[in-house]
């Protein structure tokens, strides 16, 4: 029986789990550096955390789950649904907690990959990363960040030791993270300043909660649920167009967007630091209900002028003003371009995974990387989007890791490695595809890198990931038999 070792016990390593398990193949060790599975929603419990995509269609396609409180599901939910599925699905006995990989090493004579982890080793057959793109916090280099006298954070470390209440707090970051945690704090804090870089669109959320009888509804007849998810999926992929081939379709979000700015603000001087001057998607677009009505609070400002360092007692500003605080949160983002960082991947002829990808990470469909035989990434490169759901993404992902299983059971091989002429070939289509979307049309944001280069976006619909995901094709892998 062929034997697989996962790296994370997020969404992608307990869907693996489960999905390798339905698939037949049960000896499958998922390692997880954290005390419990969750990921990113094991991290992140900031106030205000929940996602931004609708709760059915952020749930496994096999574990559907009829009881969300909220259209878009809070982060405490998110988290016992992964628990939830994990124990229902019998995997959570697979999964080692606290025990963290620091390096996979291939070993081409065994035709295995060695784990160093510290538990110490383990030897698999098979290797899937699936270590997500949003764990380990960018903490920006502010100068004098150290000497700050009060709590200083990053939302993904959120200090829950420390009383908001009362207190003058420094938000730094104007993303995803900030817009949910500051409409939180405003309510409870003495006064908020907003620190912001550039702005970025936003869309209504139009969040609310399920009723008990809807709820009832749903467990009933599961059908409506999946009608309901289909009809999601159907308006991202009206998004993914927008963002990708059809930019005609932009004006219609542009002027929703432009309209919730303006109906919240009538401060002239506040709706034109809000206002973006970049294209609708360039950067991430956020999805809000209470954002830009909590900006106009007495007790909250909004900074723009750029921060200069900090202070023992607060922020300073590059025009020398010092600006009091006593809690600063960061909500600067994580590093997205690591893919399987902080862990190490070595693979054929001693060559790293950080050697592969010195120019920009590539990866075959984001899964596969020629090199690194047996080893499969998933939400790997290219493989995020302005719209859609990741655990969309990862199911096709394991899709493909069960095809080139049964590839490999077939054959009675030992070996699979993606064929880097294949891999070449995608490269080029991909990055020709990428140059015409909106993420290319001058903003700077998380998905580019400094030269310029995107190693996150996929720049198609994502029903093409999906097709395309569930082959493996003999001219794009190649097999090699067991010694």
């Amino acid at each position: 029986m062929t034997s697989i070792a996962v790296v994370g016990a997020g969404f992608g390593g307990v869907g693996s789990a489960v999905m390798l398990r339905r698939a037949g193949y049960g000896d499958v060790t998922v390692f997880e550096r954290a005390d419990r599975v969750g990921g990113v929603w094991n991290y992140n419990t900031y106030p205000g955390a929940a996602c931004d995509v609708p709760s059915h269609l952020y749930e496994f396609s096999f574990a559907p789950n009829p009881h969300w409180s909220r259209r878009y599901a809070p982060q405490a939910e998110i988290q016992a649904y992964l628990e939830d599925v994990a124990r229902r699905h019998g995997v959570l006995d697979r999964i080692r907690l606290n025990t963290e990989v620091d390096r996979a090493r291939w070993d081409g004579e065994r035709r295995r990959w060695t784990l160093e982890t510290d538990a110490g080793e383990h030897s698999a057959d098979l290797l899937l990363t699936a270590c997500g793109q949003l764990n380990v916090p960018k903490i920006p280099p502010i100068s004098g960040l150290e000497t700050f006298e009060g709590p200083a954070f990053h939302t993904a470390q959120w200090r829950h030791d420390v009383d908001l209440r009362g207190k003058r707090v420094a938000v730094i970051g104007t993303g995803c993270s900030a817009i949910q945690v500051v409409p939180q704090v405003q309510p409870i804090a003495e006064h908020v300043d907003v620190y912001q870089r550039s702005p970025g669109w936003t869309f209504p959320r139009m969040d609310f909660s399920y009723r008990e009888r809807t709820k009832r509804i749903f467990e009933s007849f599961p059908v409506l649920q999946r009608l309901d998810r289909a009809s999601i999926l159907a308006f991202h992929e009206l998004g993914a167009a927008a963002l990708t081939s059809k930019p005609w379709l932009r004006p219609p979000f542009r002027a929703i967007a432009r309209r919730q700015i303006n109906k919240a603000i009538k401060d002239p001087e506040l709706r034109r630091k809000v206002t973006p001057t970049d294209e609708v998607g360039c950067k991430r677009v956020m999805l809000t209900d209470d954002w830009y009505p909590t900006l106009t609070k007495p007790n909250v400002e909004l900074i723009t002028d750029p921060v200069a360092g900090v202070t023992p007692r607060g922020i300073r500003i590059r025009d020398g003003e010092q600006r009091p605080a006593d809690v600063i949160v960061l909500a600067t983002g994580f590093k997205t371009h690591g893919f399987v960082a902080p862990m190490e991947v070595v693979g054929m002829g001693g060559r790293t995974l950080a050697e592969e990808w010195s120019e920009v990470p590539r990866a075959y469909l984001g899964l596969s990387v020629p090199g690194f035989p047996n080893m499969f990434l998933l939400y790997g490169p290219n493989t995020n989007g302005g719209t859609g759901s990741v655990i969309y993404t990862v199911e096709a992902g394991v899709t493909h890791v069960i095809a080139a299983l049964r590839e490999l059971d077939h054959w009675a091989a030992a070996k699979i490695e993606v064929r880097r002429e294949a891999a070449h070939a995608f490269d080029r289509e991909l990055r020709e595809a990428l140059s015409k979307t909106v993420w290319h049309t001058g903003c700077t944001s998380w998905y580019l890198d400094e030269n310029g280069n995107d190693p996150n976006q996929w720049p198609w619909l994502w029903h093409k990931y999906r097709r395309r995901a569930a082959e493996v094709s003999p001219e794009t892998y190649e097999l090699t038999a067991a010694a």
